[in-house]
């Protein structure tokens, strides 16, 4: 029997091609690939594909709309059995690729709603999942309406958005108007737009009393063949500079109990929304009153794949690609140790790296590093426009108690020294 044709849509965020070829390609050697290359050049990643002898086309798409041209006329040539992306911004081509074709996945209408947080409130106070209350802001005469009706402080964010970027807790009347009108102002890497943001009542997410966490976890799902796998829950580490996100463990340290309550509102969220196929990261706020949604991703929480394999030896991009053909999962996580992901988040204001070790030192010292990505390197200039974040870093370790030592020691480490102000002469650490 011919092996199944698979699509990838690649280009930006997201599990990186050349680790989601690794997985995909023990699922199938027919892996065309279709790159968005509005972000970024394909010639990397098509040399990539070039040299593992997969079977099918790497195709060039210069936009989201090309992207769904490309793919129809490639399944006339060589039929497709299923199409898979890994990326928040490439789920709107994903499931208009599939519905056009007829393969398995969600629709655009639920992929949608999964990438609108405006969409997502409404829909969740129609089917009563829990969720904090909210108002729909479209222009600058629903400010006042919003307040009144919320409440301040509230948290302000735009509808469609990945990373935290533009969201704020705004305290006063006047903090809300400007972060509206900076978000309005904001670029977006989306190839989409939607002119709606929210403001929230605010959860009190930046720490789980003493426990060490912040008061919000994460659901991790996989829907394959008519089934919800619940695979896992992962934790938060403490939010220290806003809503910037500070570290990611798996698996988590809740009681069986907490867990099953958690898993029953992401299982509530996800049956609202419609969704039915591939991954689903949904992120869930820690109560005294109980579990609320924060919001639910159509696709992996963004280190999510790697977590897994370092965990629990367990290829979820693997198994999402088999999810994308119809297929069910082959197995579930077994988890045997921890894995921690740090963010190390940018202090509001204007910066200049003054100092940081070269990575191929820190890496050489610490050998639990799963990898370590600076995004700056010294004499640049950082600021919060285009990320959130200095660097991030993955660990592995035994227990999480462990992983949590070992990425305190990573983090001293890496030495990031930063001068306030782009043309000030002194500096101190970045905390």
């Amino acid at each position: 029997m011919a092996s199944p044709h698979l699509l990838l849509l690649a280009g930006i965020g997201g599990h990186a091609p050349h680790e989601a070829l690794d997985s995909l390609a023990t699922v199938t050697d027919t892996v065309s690939v279709v790159y968005v290359s509005a972000w970024q050049p394909c010639d990397e990643a098509r040399a990539d594909w070039q040299r593992r002898g997969l079977h099918g086309e790497f195709l060039e798409a210069a936009d989201l709309d090309t992207a769904v041209e490309a793919a129809t006329a490639l399944h006339t040539r060589l039929p497709l059995n299923g199409v898979v992306t890994y990326s928040e911004l490439l789920l709107r081509p994903q499931a208009e690729i599939a519905s056009r074709l007829g393969l398995p996945g969600n629709t655009p209408q639920a992929v949608g709603i999964a990438q609108s947080k405006a969409q997502q409130r409404l829909l969740f106070a129609e089917h009563q999942v829990p969720s904090p209350g909210f108002e729909v802001i479209t222009s600058d005469r629903d400010l006042a309406a919003a307040a009144a009706r919320v409440g301040l402080p509230g948290v302000f964010k735009p509808s469609l958005g990945a990373g935290s970027q533009c969201v704020r807790l705004v305290s006063t009347y006047s903090e809300l108007i400007h972060a509206f009108t900076v978000a309005r102002a904001e670029k977006t890497a989306f190839l989409q737009c939607e002119d709606a943001y929210l403001l929230e009542e605010r959860m009190e997410l930046e720490a789980d009393g003493d426990s060490g966490y912040a008061a919000y976890c994460s659901v991790e799902s996989l829907l394959a063949a008519g089934v919800t796998h619940h695979l896992a829950v992962s934790d938060r580490l403490p939010l220290e500079h806003g809503y910037a996100e500070e570290g990611v463990v798996l698996p988590t340290r809740l009681d069986a109990a907490s867990v099953q309550a958690v898993v029953d509102v992401a299982d509530q969220a996800i049956r609202a929304i419609g969704l039915t196929c591939g991954a689903v990261h949904t992120e869930i706020a820690l109560g005294a009153d109980g579990p609320r949604v924060i919001e639910v991703n159509a696709r992996a929480g963004g280190p999510l794949p790697t977590m897994f394999e370092v965990a629990a030896d367990y290829d979820y991009a693997a198994q999402i690609g088999r999810s994308a053909l119809g297929l069910p999962p082959t197995a579930l996580p077994e988890f045997t140790r921890a894995a921690l992901l740090r963010f190390l988040p940018i202090p509001a204001g204007l910066w200049r790296v003054a100092a940081q070790r070269p990575v191929e030192d820190v890496l050489r010292d610490f050998p639990e590093l799963v990898y370590l990505s600076p995004r700056f390197t010294p004499g640049q200039r950082v600021n919060r426009q285009r990320t959130l974040h200095l660097a991030s870093f993955m660990v592995a370790a035994p227990d999480a108690p462990t992983a949590r030592a070992t990425a305190a020691r990573v983090e001293h480490a890496l030495g990031i020294r930063l001068v306030p102000g782009y043309g000030a002469a002194t500096g101190a650490d970045r905390d």
